[in-house]
């Protein structure tokens, strides 16, 4: 919604999500027929422009491959200002610029410890001024997106006490995907044709690295016998 159609449901909290059998789908080879996502109460939609939707598409993509200029690039455009992108990364995030622009695989995911809460409560109190500061200059537009990923933050600590590492793979392919498909409609000369489909093709070698390493950290996990995120980093500090 938000990366290819611009049209977004801006309330998606898990009492407006429900999943069902997909109704006209084919059958598995078990029997079993494809989910389906239902969104439910219509009441709060937004469109964003193509511009608003290139950007916040291309932030993404930035955010989940830890691409420190375009991050910054494409909050400045979104309205965060050259003093306050950092701040802006951080909100979207829930994590501090330092692990925003680490390059680890995992470097947005939360585990939703005790340091992890009070980390995130002691940058609110530390920043309040410059996050009400923020909040006043976006576009009400970019607030009501905010408020969207806020909800999906939820839904997903709701299933997973915290966030996955594979969420943000699906992140930055579909923010990937939608940034190439927005050029493509722009650009119709073939040698910048040419270069979108270059461009395109390192993030398809990025995400498979990623993909990668994500397989093996979860291949490392299940050597060590490890049955939760509190016993990984355990693990990984004794290592």
């Amino acid at each position: 919604m938000m990366f290819k159609h611009g049209f977004v449901h801006c309330d998606p909290h898990a009492a407006n999500l429900l999943v069902r059998p997909l109704p006209s789908g084919k059958r598995r080879i078990f029997g079993k027929k494809k989910p389906q996502l239902i969104l439910l109460d219509h009441g709060l939609y937004k469109e964003l422009d193509f511009s608003t939707r290139f950007s916040y598409a291309s932030l993404w993509r930035a955010l989940v491959f830890s691409d420190a200029n375009g991050i910054k690039e494409h909050s400045v455009k979104l309205g965060a200002g050259e003093d306050l992108y950092v701040l802006f990364a951080g909100i979207l995030t829930m994590r501090p610029w330092n692990r925003v622009i680490d390059p680890a695989v995992d470097h947005l995911v939360i585990k939703g410890s005790d340091s992890d809460r009070s980390e995130l409560q002691m940058y609110a109190s530390q920043y309040f001024p410059q996050i009400s500061e923020l909040l006043r200059r976006l576009p009400r537009v970019i607030l009501l997106m905010l408020k969207t990923n806020d909800c999906l933050r939820a839904v997903n600590n709701s299933l997973l006490q915290g966030s996955s590492l594979e969420t943000f793979l699906i992140i930055g392919r579909v923010s990937s995907e939608a940034v190439v498909e927005a050029k493509m409609t722009q650009m119709k000369s073939l040698f910048s044709r040419i270069d979108i489909w270059f461009e395109e093709f390192l993030f398809e070698a990025r995400l498979l690295a990623l993909q990668i390493a994500f397989w093996l950290l979860r291949v490392d996990r299940s050597d060590w016998g490890i049955d939760s995120k509190s016993d990984f980093e355990s693990v990984k500090l004794r290592a």
